[in-house]
């Protein structure tokens, strides 16, 4: 039983390194480009709480997270904590945590992957939408419906 209880807390809080460094490098950006405007002030509220969306959705998607790449799998549909307001809050966190720290730290050389990864992820969005449809049909359409976006 012990066995069993590690196994669910190592995946639950198996945190991969991209979310680990997002969050060590929005903290870097936070303190060394310190300024006093409206446009730092909004990408660190936007920094924050695309963090806190991705940190929550990840701890809630707990065992039914997958690092891959292609075709998504899915073992239950997740609609508890910040998954009942948002459909698929992972890919929306980083998205609002890139737009934070190109706000924070406004450099071409920054922005423009910002915007490749952004294009990727809601270009993925898409895909596991149409795969969620195709695989729980209108048990995850009633699902997006009760959802913000």
């Amino acid at each position: 039983m012990e066995r069993k209880r590690a196994d669910f807390i190592m995946k639950k809080y198996h945190i991969v390194p991209l979310l680990w460094s997002f969050t060590f490098l929005s903290i870097f950006f936070w303190f060394n480009n310190f300024q006093q405007n409206w446009i730092y002030f909004t990408g660190l509220a936007i920094n924050i709480l695309g963090l806190f969306i991705w940190w929550s959705a990840k701890v809630k998607l707990a065992e039914n997270w997958y690092p891959g790449w292609g075709q998504p799998k899915i073992k239950k549909l997740i609609t508890g904590g910040v998954y009942s307001k948002i459909c698929h809050p992972i890919y929306w966190g980083i998205n609002l945590t890139l737009i934070g720290i190109s706000l924070i730290h406004p450099n071409i050389y920054l922005i423009i992957p910002s915007m490749a990864i952004i294009a990727y992820f809601f270009w993925r969005m898409k895909i596991e939408t149409k795969f969620l449809i195709k695989t729980l049909g209108k048990r995850y359409l009633d699902y997006k419906d009760k959802t913000w976006i």
